[in-house]
């Protein structure tokens, strides 16, 4: 289950709501006591990791989209030029492949927005970062709180505890067979939601998913926890089912199309980004299918986020490059190194 685990857990995210007491909230704050809290949220960080301020109004487009790829802010922070600003502290371990993103969205639907981000399976140490940081920030700042209703926030659907565990998850069977809105209704009903890459309202691209609690109220952090990881587990082996089930009934063909994938992206003169998500895809269920083989599905999975488009424009593409430009250079990085990660085996 390990192994099967690596292909299909991307990353675990935990995320906090929580409101200034006093202040109203976001969408009625007057200039002034935004910068209030933008400043005290600095102070109170100030005493943990290097973190790094972005003032949503003082970024270009392309920086913003960049962070939204990375998790590290949200669509709706982006769009708040006026009083958003997110401090963000990011380390990597190379040899431990240990990622660790944590951010702090300031004025998005709530004054704060805390979350950790952890490549993997890791929901109880993603948990245990971002406590750290809500700890010091409940050392400088008074949260709202309610003895019945907890921590009160913009949205109802927040009461309680305002906390989101989420997984990211690679499913392509269950896509294939079709049991995806099955699953959505199920779990809904159980307390908890699947959205797109982005949250809300996204789609899942290259067959991923966000699965995370939708109850907030009523319930414990630890509680929550538990939920998301039994559910997570239990989606991981009725994907492994269905991974086999495809392998059984398409046979050779299946692994036609995972080689082929590869082909065309070690081939092509010109790789669109829709394109390169279609066939990445493919080499990952490649990959959990045992057709092509790696040493690295982290490094796998990094390679997919570093090839966004604002990750790969802003990093090989000159300003004002044309569309088929763009193309061509995604094309010629993935000639270079998806070789460097992963190869078909005969």
């Amino acid at each position: 289950m390990k192994d099967h685990l690596l292909t299909t857990v991307t990353s675990t995210r935990i995320r906090l709501a929580r409101n200034v007491a006093k202040y109203p909230f976001p969408k009625k704050l007057k200039k002034a006591q935004a910068d209030e809290i933008i400043s005290a949220v600095g102070s109170a960080l100030s005493g943990l990791d290097d973190f790094t301020r972005y003032d949503m109004n003082k970024m270009s487009d392309g920086d913003a989209v960049l962070l939204q790829e990375r998790h590290l802010i949200s669509p709706a922070l982006v769009r708040n030029k006026l009083f958003g600003t997110a401090f963000i502290s990011t380390d990597t371990d190379e040899k431990k492949k240990i990622e660790k993103n944590i951010s702090v969205m300031v004025n998005e639907e709530d004054h704060l927005r805390e979350q950790s981000i952890i490549r993997g399976f890791e929901l109880g140490r993603a948990y245990e970062q971002i406590a750290v940081v809500d700890e010091q920030l409940s050392n400088y700042l008074e949260f709202a709180y309610d003895e019945k209703l907890g921590y009160l926030t913009a949205c109802p659907s927040n009461l309680g505890t305002g906390m989101r565990a989420s997984v990211m998850m690679f499913l392509p069977a269950l896509t294939h067979y079709k049991k995806i809105d099955e699953l959505i209704t199920g779990l809904k009903a159980g307390g908890m939601t699947v959205r797109g890459v982005f949250g809300e309202g996204s789609l899942a691209e290259g067959f991923v998913y966000q699965v995370s609690n939708e109850r907030t109220l009523g319930v414990s952090e630890e509680e929550i926890l538990e939920q998301t990881s039994e559910v997570a587990m239990h989606l991981c082996e009725m994907e492994l089912r269905n991974r086999e089930k495809m392998r059984d009934e398409a046979g050779v063909r299946l692994k036609d199309e995972c080689f082929r994938a590869y082909g065309v992206l070690t081939n092509s003169a010109l790789l669109s980004q829709k394109e390169f998500t279609e066939k990445m895809a493919k080499i990952k269920l490649g990959i959990a299918l045992g057709y092509l083989k790696t040493n690295d599905m982290w490094e796998i999975n990094r390679f997919i986020e570093d090839m966004r488009p604002a990750s790969f424009t802003l990093k090989n593409c000159k300003t004002g490059a044309s569309e088929e430009e763009i193309e061509f250079l995604r094309a010629s990085v993935t000639h270079q190194v998806l070789p460097e990660l992963a190869e078909c085996v005969y």
